[in-house]
Parts: C-alpha cells; sequence; structure tokens
C-alpha cells in the first residue's frame, strides 16, 4: 500500500526545495505547479502502477513523458525508486525520435514551398502576422513565443519579453529548450508591418500577447501549444514551419540565414540540419 501522503504536499514540498536553490525558472515551477494537479493518482504509488495509470490516461508519447519528468523528479526528492519510471520514459524518448523522423520523412511531399508560405505570411493581420512571422524568420519554438509584453525591461529576467525600441521590435528570451546552454537570447526585428501588426493588438505593459481568457499567462505547454498551432498558416505548426524554412535556405547554400536561424533558435546548425532531417546522420536533437 503506498504511503498515505497527499500529491499536493509532495509537490509543494519539491517546489519549495527547486526555488531555494534557484536552479530553474518562475515559469518551470508553474508548468511544475499545473501538473502536479492534474496527476489524478497517489506520486507514491508502484513504480509499474504508475506506468499503467499514465498509459491509461495518455496516449500522446509527449504528453506521458511531461508527466513522467514531473513525477520523476518528485519522488526522488521524496526518496522513492524512480529506475522503472527511468527506463519506461527513456523508451518514450526513442518512439518520440522514431515517430518524429518518420513524420517529417512523410512531411517533404506534402509540405508546400517557402514562396507559399510568405504570400500567405502576407495576408494574415494581427496576432497571427505576429506569430508566424516571428517561426517563418527567427525559427523559434513555441515556448518562446510565451511572450510577455513590456516597455522596460525587469532587472530579473525569467520570462520571455517584447517591447517596442523605435522603429525596432526587441525579442529578449529567457525561458526556453537550451537556456542553461546559451543563456538570454536577444532578437531584433525592423519590420514596418509587423510594428503595424503589433500595435493593432492594443498591449498594455505587462500583457502576454496570447494570453488566457482572464489576461493570464497560460502556464500548461500541452494548452499553449495547442493556441500556437491553431495560429499557424494552415495549421502546420512550428516543426512544418521550421523545415520549410531551413529546406528552403539549404537549397539556395543560404548558410549565413541558416546560421541566424539556428542563433536564434539556441542551438547549433549541424543539430539544425539534424533535426529536421536535412542532414546524414540524423539524430534528432533539436
Amino acid at each position: 500500500m503506498p504511503k498515505k501522503v497527499l500529491n499536493s504536499d509532495l509537490v509543494k514540498n519539491y517546489l519549495e526545495h527547486i526555488k531555494n536553490e534557484k536552479k530553474v525558472s518562475e515559469q518551470t515551477i508553474k508548468t511544475y505547479e499545473n501538473i502536479g494537479k492534474n496527476i489524478p493518482f497517489n506520486l507514491l504509488n508502484g513504480q509499474p502502477t504508475i506506468i499503467k495509470k499514465l498509459k491509461d490516461l495518455y496516449d500522446n508519447p509527449n504528453t506521458l513523458q511531461l508527466y513522467l519528468n514531473m513525477i520523476i523528479l518528485v519522488r526522488r526528492h521524496s526518496d522513492e525508486e524512480v529506475d522503472k519510471l527511468i527506463k519506461f520514459r527513456n523508451s518514450l524518448s526513442d518512439s518520440i525520435k522514431e515517430t518524429r523522423k518518420a513524420n517529417l520523412d512523410k512531411m517533404d511531399d506534402k509540405l508546400p514551398p517557402l514562396e507559399y508560405i510568405e504570400n500567405e505570411l502576407n495576408d494574415l493581420t494581427g496576432i497571427r502576422y505576429v506569430i508566424n512571422y516571428i517561426m517563418v524568420n527567427h525559427g523559434l519554438r513555441n515556448k518562446d513565443l510565451n511572450l510577455k509584453f513590456v516597455k522596460v525591461l525587469p532587472e530579473d529576467k525569467d520570462e520571455n519579453y517584447i517591447m517596442q525600441k523605435g522603429k525596432n521590435i526587441l525579442l529578449n528570451i529567457n525561458d526556453y529548450k537550451t537556456d542553461k546552454t546559451h543563456g538570454t537570447k536577444e532578437i531584433k526585428i525592423n519590420n514596418s508591418k509587423f510594428l503595424k501588426e503589433l500595435k493593432s493588438l492594443n498591449l498594455k505593459d505587462g500583457d502576454y500577447i496570447i494570453p488566457m481568457k482572464n489576461g493570464d499567462k497560460i502556464s500548461n505547454i500541452i494548452t499553449f501549444n495547442d493556441r500556437i498551432l491553431k495560429l499557424t498558416i494552415n495549421r502546420l505548426g512550428q516543426n512544418r514551419l521550421v523545415k520549410i524554412v531551413v529546406k528552403d535556405l539549404l537549397n539556395k547554400k543560404d548558410f549565413e540565414k541558416l546560421d541566424q536561424i539556428s542563433k536564434d533558435r539556441g542551438t547549433s546548425m549541424e543539430v539544425l540540419l539534424k533535426s529536421y532531417n536535412l542532414y546524414a546522420g540524423n539524430d534528432n536533437k533539436d
């Protein structure tokens, strides 16, 4: 029988620990809090039981992996065994890579050319233009686009920010996949239509460009990814849009632009090309 300890207490203890350690951002802590609230079984159950319950609840391996990450961290902090959970998570990682590679292989014949995407982009307005412009021209991931509009950058930068500075728009990205390796990413956008469409959103200082209905930040990454997907051109999503751009630049041998995309994304050009199945020895690390 599992110990009679509430999940909320386990999660709270773990979150207090990582807050004190100051090794993760506030956004990551909020994500963990949301995941913890949505786990409908005892985190101290036996590992085989947890694996079975997760499989019953979620079909998507990415969602399974997201929940597993949180469960492993909390159990490890509580001195509970995690070896079987880690083994299961590793098997999911392999499955995700294989599925992604297969999907990218199938994608090639169905993807529109970059010229089509650019024409569609020019017809967009408002938030759809803003999001698609950033993806097409800078290759940012979904998570990077959880942007807060500010007039002045705060001293304690633990979120992703967008601000106007003269005729330019500045992106200050602090919470992203490889932030521990690359630190803050700063991207300058000098485009009159982008400025116009951003202004059309009538954002106030502290507003999120893609908020919840009450104006708060969307902390659940699954919910946020779904919102982004619905905003992208033809619902292509981040992976497809970036692959279209990268493939076009590679065909044109525009390595300067590829280098800029990889830096804006927070990865190397080699990893970028491997991730989109455009380089020998694909290992999908991006």
